[in-house]
């Protein structure tokens, strides 16, 4: 049996075996009661009439702009805030939060920001179990026999992102289809086009949360102990940049370990950044499996 049927068949029987389990039932249920939590969340002011939308759309604009001033804030010459202001730097800024919250739909938009801070937790669930689950009940020795280690973790890796894709694809239908039917803001020709370009922002999203995922669960024997670790090092990332960076600029940096750094460029205007964003996000994604690979290969199970 060739390699590439080998791992679509391991894809197959992954996917299949995740909606049975508990971990990747859990992983739905939670994906899309966080998600539609979050998109009530942003609807509830304009639902409630709270706010008109159109101060929505200026409170929100500020916002916006604020946080990917705070995003794009990297170490260098320009430490601060208020040293950006005088820069010219946040005219540009000033016009991707326009390009956000003005050019196109500003609920979709918000709740595709707030969806790119809690996937990289939530994508965990869906496969830490990926080698781990085996290695503990010890069925991966009724496997490798009939198949070769790489093969069975890139069909695994496979099942757990069409897994995610799936998800996410549910629930961004879900929050399109409200938006259009319940909360007409926007129309079709405006909601469609931007919630296909924000469904492939997410997409490429979670590629590479979703390897460090299988990564884990080839260092760690344990399930739990490979989600604790899955999730742990998702959390650390930022929090280690930006409370070191205060203190050593090029610590900074480490905020690059994961796409943390460079995610909120899939939702740029400019086009050559997304896809220079989405081209780091597949080889984060890549340089995970790679090492997974390395390390199941030499894994004594």
């Amino acid at each position: 049996m060739s390699g590439g049927l080998q791992i679509l068949l391991h894809a197959r029987n992954s996917l299949s075996a995740s909606l049975r389990s508990g971990s990747g039932v859990a992983f739905i249920v939670l994906t899309m009661i966080v998600g539609l939590g979050l998109a009530s969340l942003v609807f509830m002011p304009i639902e409630s009439e709270l706010i008109t939308p159109e101060e929505f759309k200026t409170n929100a604009a500020q916002a916006v702009g604020y946080f990917l001033s705070m995003a794009t804030l990297q170490p260098g010459a320009i430490s601060s805030f208020e040293d950006r202001l005088g820069s010219g730097d946040l005219v540009d800024l000033a016009m991707w939060g326009r390009y956000l919250v003005l050019d196109h739909p500003v609920l979709l938009s918000l709740t595709v920001m707030l969806l790119g801070l809690v996937l990289p937790i939530l994508l965990q669930l869906g496969s830490f179990a990926s080698i781990s689950g085996d290695v503990q009940h010890r069925s991966i020795r009724y496997l490798l026999p009939r198949t070769t280690r790489p093969a069975l973790l890139l069909g695994r890796l496979l099942g757990a992102l069409i897994l995610s894709w799936s998800v996410i694809t549910c629930l961004m239908s879900a929050i399109v289809l409200y938006l259009g039917i319940v909360l007409p803001l926007d129309g079709w020709d405006a909601l469609i086009p931007w919630g296909f370009q924000t469904l492939g922002a997410l997409v490429v999203l979670s590629v590479p949360y979703v390897a460090l995922g299988v990564l884990c669960s080839t260092l760690f024997r344990v399930p739990m102990v490979a989600l604790m670790g899955a999730v742990g090092f998702t959390v650390a990332v930022p929090l280690i940049a930006f409370s070191s960076r205060q203190a050593w600029e090029p610590l900074g940096k480490i905020l690059y370990l994961l796409p943390w750094g460079y995610a909120h460029q899939l939702l740029s205007p400019d086009g050559s950044k997304v896809l220079q964003a989405a081209l780091f996000c597949l080889g984060h994604g890549l340089i995970f499996t790679i090492i997974a690979v390395l390390r199941l290969r030499r894994a004594d199970l």
